[in-house]
């Protein structure tokens, strides 16, 4: 069997570990397996079984000659690769990557498969819709992360896709021990996104360094928001106490000792970060946003989920974690089980049983 994914990078992300967990676990089960990148950014470290191909064209950057430019080669190298190196599958992780292939796999016996890796409903640009729609019709198959995600969508789409949930694919997971004492801070890990809503974060962390006044809060990701939240952190009074680490490999290490785990955010498709943070037996705390939370967390059984964007709500989860320490070593202890429900051995076997499936079927 062989199989090419493509991607615009390997840099840190949900969609990116996916791949990187995805292609080993076939790589080592004999398949041949290429990951084809747009750019060469790579944040993630591939297994040598897996042959990494970079087209290095930027991703963005220039003026709208430029742009348009370099969308024009991504589409001409892209489909030249996959012409001179024809894989029986080609693997689209972010649905949006498959807009240069569509017409290259209409000519020929390629199966298309893509993803849903996000809240399908927080689309709304009709652009978005439109392409989003376009790319779902074309492909041979679509994979959801989520029941509620696959929902979403009209009968026919519903009917070629299945639902596979993430794994714990970080193998750093496998090497944190359970704190004998957990350290006074709370973590975060994510991009500097809007999505994240780390600002109901800091609102809400504000009203627990009131109470603990020596606790610290760790946020592991980059992005675009970096200032405005270190401006709201200096407006809070909290700058003292929060700690912005970057993105970093070792993140999952890092907050394995916190007292709590906290995502804030807006929505979500099934979130990597939350799945490793109750992998490590981390107290978890999360807003039940669409879609993946709820789907993780049983409320007040091995985690708590508050509202979206409520800080009053937040802020009294995360004081429910380290004013009751049994109850909070309780959650992380039943958090730990998801190791086995989501092992990268059964969702990994998921897959590569639904793409054998799309290889022999006609959709």
């Amino acid at each position: 069997m062989k199989i090419t994914f493509l991607v615009s990078h390997l840099l840190c992300g949900g969609a990116e570990r996916t791949v990187t967990y995805l292609s080993s676990f076939m790589a080592e089960n004999g398949w041949d397996v290429t990951v084809l990148t747009i750019s060469n950014n790579v944040f993630y470290t591939l297994n040598p079984k897996v042959k990494l191909v970079s087209l290095d064209v930027p991703l963005s950057g220039g003026g709208v000659v430029t742009r348009v430019c370099n969308a024009f080669r991504r589409k001409k190298l892209i489909n030249r690769y996959l012409k001179e190196n024809p894989p029986d599958i080609l693997f689209c992780m972010l649905y949006q990557t498959a807009k240069y292939v569509l017409s290259f796999c209409r000519r020929t016996k390629i199966k298309l498969i893509t993803s849903e890796r996000n809240n399908p409903a927080s689309v709304t640009a009709k652009n978005e819709i439109s392409l989003r729609t376009k790319i779902f019709s074309a492909s041979d198959a679509i994979v959801f992360q989520t029941e509620r995600a696959r929902s979403y969508y009209p009968e026919g789409f519903q009917k070629k896709g299945t639902v596979i949930f993430n794994a714990v694919g970080n193998d750093l997971v496998y090497k944190c021990p359970i704190p004998k004492k957990r350290d006074a801070k709370i973590c975060a890990i994510g991009r500097l996104h809007p999505q994240k809503d780390y600002p109901t974060l800091l609102r809400a962390f504000r009203k627990v360094v009131n109470k603990y006044p020596d606790y610290i809060l760790e946020i592991y990701g980059s992005g675009s928001e970096k200032e405005k939240l270190i401006l709201l952190a200096n407006e809070l009074d909290i700058d003292k106490n929060v700690s912005f680490m970057g993105a970093r490999t070792d993140a999952i290490i890092q907050a394995s000792s916190a007292s709590c785990y906290v995502m804030s955010s807006a929505f979500e498709g099934m979130p990597n970060a939350l799945l490793e943070a109750m992998a490590v037996g981390l107290p978890c705390v999360s807003t039940d946003c669409p879609n993946g939370p709820a789907e993780l967390i049983e409320d007040g059984v091995n985690g708590i989920l508050v509202p979206v964007g409520d800080d009053e709500k937040l802020a009294e989860a995360i004081l429910k974690m380290l004013d009751d320490k049994d109850f909070a070593e309780l959650c992380g202890n039943r958090a730990r089980e998801i190791l086995k429900s989501h092992s990268v051995e059964f969702v990994a076997r998921k897959y590569s049983d639904f793409i054998a499936e799309v290889i022999k079927k006609e959709f």
